[in-house]
């Protein structure tokens, strides 16, 4: 007890601490001392003014005084162990009233938002005004003000400006609390927490997970009721709720959140590997599967809230419940048929091959029983195997249904089936350790394969029964020029025949560009020395042609056919490079012309009315007439918008519109909108066309100075590296990355426009999609670096 003389000078004040441990008074010099036990006062803080609301918090460690002014600024002084004086560690302006709890400073503001900031070993971190963001802040009735904070119920008592009290339950309150009842392994207290307060359950789990899945049992147990589990169970998702919805606010690290133990930290925890709903569920059935009498209805709902449903072991255990606890077998059927489609539960019934089980689930459809009674009657006289077959086939499990055929031994029925539902594949499994009747089954395949078009596989499966000439033909068709000869050679074919197939071959090749190959069908079976070393100089294999004269002993050929073939390569490589050379030229400046003249005058660059203006006669009117109104403005051109024709405009957005506006992009004419986009796409293919050419003028240099043609092997080389010089020098100007406004529309809305208004359909759509592609970053092509021959100084 204290005397009243002591209180009675100075104190303005007298209030008790958040844990009600000491009690504390404020006098009018904004001091707040705590009495002792001997009428004795120390001071804690020494706040700026006097304040006429004060509170203090303490721990352990830390000892905190609030004092919230009559002007809204509300100030926190910190004194730890040790320290001689309070030091300020708070001041938030436009503060209207507060309260504390031992984990949370709550106070409102004249923004009409209510803030929580955590109080945990004395840091202090103020939330952003983000309501639908941070749990900590929400928004309040304008002019609200906190009157009693009940930390027990998650619960906040607020009175309005027309002086009514209103309890509300923050969310931040909320979680808090159901986050203590996890950590306290407290969950039926969590659960009801959640189920109250709408708290998406699975942050029972998500918040320590391996916590829970150690204490399956005890959440059972706390639970009890069978109707709160499958509550649970059936709102699980893989969405990990503690890392998105409910994300902590507080520093992880010192509370050893989602863990067991508060060592476990977010950075140590480990996510498990597969489907969380799987994992959970898994868990409750392996600690609810001997307490069927008690938990059946859990134990069912945990098969069926897996991802996918597990229909197929919920249905095994009503089988198994038949013959073992036939009394809770209709209770199991209900259930499951509560939780599951009928219709699928009846046909995965029907997949077990369990006739009783399927006529259970069919007893709780809608079915009509003078549909499914006689056909499930019929299946029941079929010998096993053909009801099996039977069912799969209807059920269109048609690879099972093989399956049963091979088992019963009907080779003749398998294999029309196996034609029927295109199953070669599962069927030359089933038969692979029976040579005869793969073979049969490789031969239909075969012609499957062959009437389809897809003619290399079906010469594969000739060829691999040993019937070459109908592998021959598939090959041929394919245009496998290897194949086909091989197997040409194999039937064995004619000579004259062989030799009229090698020169279809040799032409086709030499037409799609495929020297190389051309050259080794003439070699190899045309006989056509002269051929094939024509065929490597046109695709720059020099060096081959050279050692084919030699290994042929046919020298006369290097005057004959490669120097000739060398004269020509080079003249047409120094043809290609300089037109590549002239375009990059060309190219180059005008696409520098045509950014600055967007840059300067954009209207124009679109197609608009100049920025300076028309030059107009002075008596002329430019008022507007229904002639120069119909015909649109600068925007209306390519954004389909125009005054009074909004309807008739949007029907006109055709297909052949848009074909017609694709033809002008893709010519990108002189002086159209398109000219930017495909010039520097144009570049791009100049460049990658630079690339592919790099080896083929290594060859042919090569093969100038082998044979003493250095003059041209120079101007080959030197005209090779200005192109790649160019275009090195090019890329950062013609593939950089400015933004470009896209014409915009108007509001409103017009059939065939998105929600921003970007036409969707017709011409404008290709403008547009023109638009966007100048604005996407493009990736820069790589130039290949070219190797100049030493030789050539």
């Amino acid at each position: 007890a204290f005397e009243s003389g002591e209180l009675s000078s100075g104190a303005s004040s007298l209030f008790s601490a958040v844990d009600f441990s000491s009690t504390c008074f404020e006098d009018a010099r904004g001091g707040v001392y705590e009495l002792g036990s001997a009428a004795s006062s120390s001071l804690l803080a020494k706040l700026p003014v006097h304040c006429p609301w004060t509170e203090v918090w303490r721990d352990d460690e830390t000892t905190i005084v609030f004092g919230l002014t009559a002007g809204g600024t509300l100030y926190g002084y910190r004194k730890s162990s040790g320290d001689t004086e309070a030091q300020e560690c708070l001041q938030i302006r436009n503060c209207t009233s507060f309260l504390t709890t031992p984990a949370h400073l709550i106070f409102t503001t004249t923004q009409h938002l209510l803030k929580f900031v955590h109080l945990h070993q004395g840091d202090l971190e103020i939330p952003q005004d983000e309501p639908e963001k941070d749990e900590r802040c929400r928004s309040i009735e304008r002019g609200a003000k906190l009157v009693a904070v009940m930390p027990t119920t998650f619960s906040l008592i607020l009175q309005m400006p027309r002086g009514n009290l209103e309890t509300i339950y923050p969310r931040a309150l909320v979680l808090a609390g159901i986050r203590r009842s996890i950590s306290a392994k407290d969950y039926k207290t969590a659960f009801f927490a959640c189920r109250g307060q709408r708290v998406d359950m699975n942050i029972l789990h998500d918040y320590a997970p391996q916590q829970f899945m150690a204490n399956v049992l005890l959440f059972c147990k706390q639970l009890k009721k069978a109707e709160h589990i499958d509550l649970f169970l059936s709102q699980l998702r893989d969405d990990d709720v503690a890392e998105t919805m409910y994300k902590e606010t507080l520093n992880a690290p010192k509370l050893g959140l989602h863990g067991d133990s508060p060592n476990e930290t977010q950075e140590t925890r480990v996510e498990p590997q597969g489907s969380k709903i799987n994992r959970v569920c898994d868990a409750f059935l392996d600690v609810l599967r001997n307490r069927t009498s008690t938990h059946l209805q859990n134990i069912i709902t945990a098969h069926v809230c897996k991802s996918p449903p597990d229909l197929d072991a919920g249905l095994s255990l009503i089988a198994k419940l038949r013959e073992e606890q036939p009394d809770l077998v209709e209770r199991a059927v209900e259930h499951i048929c509560f939780l599951a489609d009928v219709n699928q539960l009846y046909d995965h019934a029907l997949g077990l091959y369990d006739l009783d089980v399927a006529l259970l689930i069919a007893q709780q459809s809608q079915k009509d029983p003078r549909e499914y009674l006689p056909y499930v009657q019929g299946l029941g006289k079929m010998q096993p195997l053909r009801r099996q077959f039977t069912i799969d086939h209807d059920l269109k499990k048609h690879n099972k249904a093989l399956g049963h055929l091979f088992t019963m031994d009907e080779f003749d029925e398998l294999k029309t089936y196996m034609a029927k539902h295109e199953l070669y594949s599962d069927a030359m499994h089933l038969y692979r350790y029976q040579a005869r009747r793969l073979n049969e089954i490789m031969k239909l395949n075969a012609d499957y394969l062959n009437s389809r078009n897809r003619y290399k596989e079906a010469g594969i499966a000739y060829e691999y029964l040993g019937e070459y000439s109908l592998a021959f033909e598939a090959y041929r068709s394919a245009n496998e020029w290897r194949e086909c000869l091989s197997s040409a050679t194999l039937i064995p074919l004619p000579e004259d025949e062989l030799v009229a197939v090698g020169e279809a071959f040799a032409e086709a090749l030499t037409e799609s560009k495929e020297h190389y190959d051309a050259a080794t069908v003439h070699l190899d079976y045309l006989n056509d020395i002269e051929g094939a070393i024509k065929c490597l100089c046109k695709g720059y294999y020099y060096a081959e042609a050279i050692r084919v004269v030699g290994l042929k002993r046919r020298a006369e050929l290097i005057a004959e056919v490669v120097d000739p073939g060398l004269v020509e390569g080079s003249a047409t490589m120094t043809e290609l490079l300089a037109e590549m050379k002239g375009q990059l030229n060309a190219q180059v400046p005008r696409l520098r012309e045509l950014r600055q003249k967007k840059e300067e005058d954009p209207l124009a660059f679109f197609g608009g009315v100049p920025a300076d203006g028309p030059d107009i006669p002075d008596n002329i009117s430019l008022a507007p007439t229904e002639a120069t109104t119909s015909a649109g403005t600068f925007m209306t051109r390519y954004t389909n918008r125009s005054t009074g024709t909004l309807a008739s405009n949007a029907t006109r957005k055709t297909s052949k519109n848009r074909r017609r506006e694709e033809r002008k992009r893709a010519r990108g004419k002189k002086g159209s909108v398109y000219e930017e986009e495909y010039i520097v796409n144009s570049i791009g293919r100049l460049i990658e066309r630079s690339n592919s050419v790099s080896e083929e003028v290594t060859r042919l240099v090569e093969g100038l100075m082998r044979r003493a043609m250095r003059e041209r092997a120079v101007a080959v080389e030197n005209a090779m590296a200005e192109v790649v010089e160019l275009c090195k020098t090019c890329i950062p100007e013609v593939f950089q990355v400015k933004p470009t406004q896209a014409p915009n529309a108007e509001s409103g809305e017009v059939n065939g426009e998105d929600e921003a208004g970007r036409p969707t359909a017709g011409g404008q759509a290709v403008f547009f999609d023109a638009m966007e592609a100048n604005q996407t970053k493009r990736e820069p092509p790589v130039v290949k670096a070219f190797s100049r021959l030493s030789l050539l100084g």
